[in-house]
């Protein structure tokens, strides 16, 4: 654990956190945008600035990429040199796009005016460049299917050549991170559309409600991962006809895993349960057990 000063308060942290981690699980408020905890930050919103040390010598980082690495480290998260930054940076985002609800909402917590600067954008414009999207797709999902393209104000987020990329699975991880839902992810008739990458990929269904469960793209992509880990022959079960592949825990009586239906989560797990009350009492426990832990 090493020693840090937050506002004039002392706090003790495990070495290697950053300054944002450190405030945040201690109750000071710093704004993000591109930060997200399942993706390696990049600081590049510089929203979550702060400074370090103060005075005449203090220097203004980004609190999500600095960690803190020695005992003594003394931060301000709301020091004039910060505020001032901060205020900035978020004016030349609602210039850009002025339409983001969450932009709009963040110049109202700091006190920022909406005027301050001429409207560059359109009111229309929801995509703030955080990079979000780029890199889940990249650091979580293992694909490139859009990236960064062009340079200052033409800076855009793009599959190849502004076509359906072929490496979408469908997955909507893009969608779930983007902060101000620029990406749009909608089904019709058996496909699911994300905009703007103009990904149209066709769905499986729960063969029990007929709910959506998944593309057939992101199936494959779960096998091939599954198959990667190397695990032991028995380790996962098969729980879809399309080959995707769950735990063992979820119950390797014969009675339970009969059949291989394409169900959605819900589906399942109401027929395990169901399954599991026509087992003998003795086998309940055990099989209650392992559905359990299956399904955390």
């Amino acid at each position: 654990m090493v020693r840090i000063t937050i506002d004039g308060l002392d706090f003790e942290v495990p070495k290697g956190t950053t300054v944002l981690e450190a405030a945040r699980r201690n109750g000071f408020e710093i704004p993000t945008l591109c930060y997200h905890e399942a993706l390696e930050p990049i600081g590049s919103c510089r929203l979550c600035l702060v400074e370090l040390g103060g005075g005449e010598k203090g220097e203004v980082v980004s609190s999500c990429t600095h960690p803190v690495e020695k005992d003594g480290l003394v931060v301000y998260t709301e020091s004039p040199a910060v505020l001032q930054a901060r205020k900035m940076n978020l004016s030349l985002l609602l210039a850009r796009c002025p339409g983001v609800k969450c932009l709009q909402d963040l110049a109202y917590s700091w006190w920022v005016d909406s005027t301050a600067l001429p409207v560059l954008g359109d009111y229309e414009k929801e995509c703030i460049l955080c990079g979000r999207c780029v890199r889940v797709c990249r650091e979580a999902i293992g694909k490139e299917a859009i990236s960064f393209t062009f340079r200052g104000v033409d800076r855009q987020v793009l599959p190849p050549f502004k076509q359906q990329p072929d490496d979408c699975i469908g997955c909507t991880a893009c969608a779930y991170v983007c902060p101000t839902g620029a990406v749009k992810v909608t089904e019709e008739e058996g496909r699911r559309f994300i905009a703007p990458w103009k990904s149209d990929l066709p769905l499986y269904f729960c063969d029990s409600c007929e709910a959506p469960v998944t593309t057939i793209e992101n199936s494959a992509s779960l096998e091939e991962k599954i198959q990667e880990t190397g695990l032991p022959p028995g380790s996962m079960r098969p729980s879809f006809k399309t080959g995707e592949r769950e735990p063992e825990g979820t119950g390797s009586d014969p009675e339970i895993n009969a059949d291989e239906e394409m169900l959605c989560p819900r589906c399942r797990r109401r027929r395990v349960t169901e399954s599991i009350a026509r087992l003998p009492r003795e086998k309940q426990d055990r099989s209650w057990i392992k559905a359990r832990q299956g399904y955390k």
